[in-house]
C-alpha cells in the first residue's frame, strides 16, 4: 500500500491553469525529486498536497485514508498535517527565537509536549543535522545553510512520516548547499520519504529512488533515478536535460 497518492489535482489562478490532472503515487521510503522548468507547477503540487494551497478538485490518499480535495475539512487537514513535515525555500524561523525554541514551538504550543520532553527531541534532531551546539543562537547569527539545517531539524522533530521539501537550497551558495544536501542524504539512507522539489540534478540522480519531470502543469515523465536520466523517453524531457548539462 502507498503512503501517499494523489489523483487527478487540479488548480488555477484567476484564468491561469496551473496544475492539470496530476497523479502521483508515493512508497514508504521513495525518495522523489521534482524536477521541471520555472512554472511548471513543482511547488504549487507540493503546497496543495500539504494544503498551503487548496486545489480545486482531485483526491489524495495518505496512509491508506482517501480525501476528496475539494471538500477535505480544517480537522482533516490537521490530521494529515500532524504525520508531515515541510521544509521550505527560505527558511521560515522566527527571527525572535533561538534555534532550540524554532525547534521546540510547533511542539509545545500545537502538540502541548511538555517543555522538557520538548527539548530532549530538539536536542536529539538538532544533534543529527549537525546544529546541537547552535541551540542557543538567533537565526540572524546563523548561515543560510545552518538555517536550513534548522528548518529540516524543525520538521523532523514531529516524527513525520513523509517530509516536502520546496527548493531547499535554492537561496544557498554552492558550499551551503553542499551540507544542507548532505543533511537530506543522509535521511534518505534512514529511510526517511521525501518529496524534494529541486534544481539540484546531481542529487535528483545519485539519491532519488524515482524523478518526476514537470512541465506545463502535468507531468511529463517518471521513473526510477537511472531509468530518468540514461534514457530519458520524452522529447521533452531530454531537452530539459540537455540544457541542464550544458
Amino acid at each position: 500500500m502507498s503512503l501517499l497518492e494523489v489523483k487527478n489535482i487540479h488548480k488555477t489562478f484567476g484564468t491561469t491553469q496551473v496544475l492539470r490532472g496530476i497523479d502521483l503515487k508515493i512508497e514508504k521510503g521513495d525518495v522523489v525529486s521534482v524536477l521541471g522548468p520555472s512554472g511548471s507547477g513543482k511547488t504549487t503540487l507540493l503546497r496543495c498536497i500539504n494544503f498551503l494551497e487548496k486545489a480545486d478538485n482531485g483526491e489524495l490518499i495518505f496512509d491508506g485514508k482517501s480525501y476528496d480535495l475539494s471538500k477535505i475539512s480544517k480537522a482533516e487537514i490537521s490530521g494529515i498535517r500532524n504525520n508531515t513535515g515541510f521544509v521550505f525555500q527560505n527558511y521560515n524561523l522566527f527571527a525572535n527565537k533561538t534555534v532550540l525554541q524554532n525547534v521546540t514551538l510547533g511542539l509545545t504550543a500545537a502538540r502541548h509536549i511538555p517543555h522538557k520532553e520538548a527539548d530532549m527531541k530538539a536536542y536529539e534532531v538538532l544533534s543529527r543535522v549537525g546544529m546541537k551546539d547552535h541551540a542557543s543562537a538567533y537565526p540572524s547569527q546563523l548561515s543560510g545553510g545552518q538555517q536550513q539545517r534548522v528548518a529540516i531539524a524543525r520538521a523532523l522533530a514531529t516524527n513525520p512520516k513523509i517530509i516536502y521539501f520546496d527548493e531547499p537550497t535554492s537561496a544557498l551558495d554552492p558550499q551551503l548547499t553542499a551540507e544542507v544536501l548532505e543533511v537530506m542524504r543522509g535521511l534518505a539512507e534512514d529511510g526517511m520519504t521525501m518529496i524534494v522539489v529541486t534544481h539540484e540534478i546531481g542529487f535528483a540522480k545519485d539519491v532519488s529512488s524515482k524523478v518526476v519531470f514537470m512541465a506545463d502543469g502535468g507531468i511529463i515523465e517518471e521513473g526510477n533515478s537511472n531509468e530518468f536520466f540514461d534514457n530519458p523517453k520524452q522529447p521533452r524531457t531530454r531537452e530539459f536535460l540537455r540544457l541542464t548539462n550544458s
